[in-house]
């Protein structure tokens, strides 16, 4: 979890970045992405967000309200979370994938409460396949994003629906974002039950830089939000769950863009260590070679 990989990131650990640029990424409109004709969703919009209560802190959310919010167990054990971007595709960290045996994990769809298995629009799938980002750093997390391809597509709904990947250009600094999952809800606490979120503002780079990491540890492919003062932070998420933006359609409907994946960060919601999320509009490219031509449902 979000936690537990925060705790291997101690300082001895953080190394330095390399100063070379280690890999360009091509930066890619999201209507570059391949919608193909293999796109089965139904008549569903990327992103609609269901029945919502307003983040103050951190908070439960309502059932359906983030259909497109994963939990993977490996061994029958919650270890990180993910989100779904067409039928059969999750994005999530590299490091939730990178040397994990994928015939172990199990993911699973449309529920709020993991502890109940008989829940009504659960679903549940196997690993197909997966994609580390090729130039992800174990020891920096640079380029911390991977792409799931499950055993066989899902049924979409109500409960279980992609949400919409950000198109390029955007700027989210001073604003929040919503970062939600079932980690633990304080760092020596236990894992929630129920689906949760918090609500955290979005720094700059430049911002990020001036708190208690490295300047060398923050790169152009991560992004960070938190408040000064700690207390809320992704840690109430898992390590590779959605970091999400909130917009409206032109049908003026609330919809989500993700935006960022949880990366890493130190302790949990400690005063002047924001959390870092991977910044995903950078690997559009990448995210295009690996989904090819599966669903993703229009924004509109």
């Amino acid at each position: 979890m979000w936690y537990l990989m925060m705790l291997l990131l101690c300082p001895a650990l953080c190394s330095t970045l390399p100063q070379d640029g280690s890999l360009s990424i091509t930066v890619r409109k999201r209507n570059d992405l391949a919608t193909g004709s293999s796109c089965n969703c139904q008549g569903l919009k990327c992103g609609l967000v269901g029945r919502t209560n307003r983040v103050v802190g951190g908070s439960e959310t309502t059932l359906t309200e983030l259909p497109w919010i994963a939990a993977m167990f490996y061994k029958g054990k919650l270890y990180c979370g993910a989100a779904l971007v067409s039928n059969e595709h999750l994005v999530t960290a590299a490091h939730c994938i990178n040397r994990v045996d994928k015939r172990h994990v199990e993911i699973v769809f449309g529920s709020h409460n993991i502890s109940d298995v008989v829940e009504a629009g659960r679903q549940t799938r196997r690993v197909g396949d997966w994609w580390a980002h090729p130039g992800f750093q174990r020891r920096s997390f640079n380029n911390d994003i991977g792409v799931i391809r499950l055993s066989e597509p899902l049924v979409l709904g109500t409960d279980v629906r992609p949400v919409c990947l950000p198109e390029s250009g955007g700027d989210y600094v001073g604003q929040h974002a919503i970062v939600a999952g079932w980690g633990r809800v304080s760092e020596k606490g236990r894992n929630s039950e129920v689906l949760r979120k918090v609500r955290v503002p979005i720094m700059s780079n430049d911002e990020c830089k001036t708190k208690k990491y490295r300047p060398s540890e923050i790169t152009d492919n991560m992004v960070c939000a938190g408040y000064d003062q700690g207390k809320i932070d992704a840690c109430q998420g898992d390590s590779g769950g959605p970091m999400m933006f909130e917009t409206k359609n032109n049908a003026g409907q609330r919809q989500v863009d993700l935006i960022g994946v949880v990366s890493w960060g130190q302790g949990c919601a400690r005063p002047g260590y924001p959390g870092v999320y991977t910044r995903v509009e950078n690997f559009s490219n990448f995210l295009r070679q690996q989904i090819g031509a599966s669903c993703l449902c229009p924004r509109n």
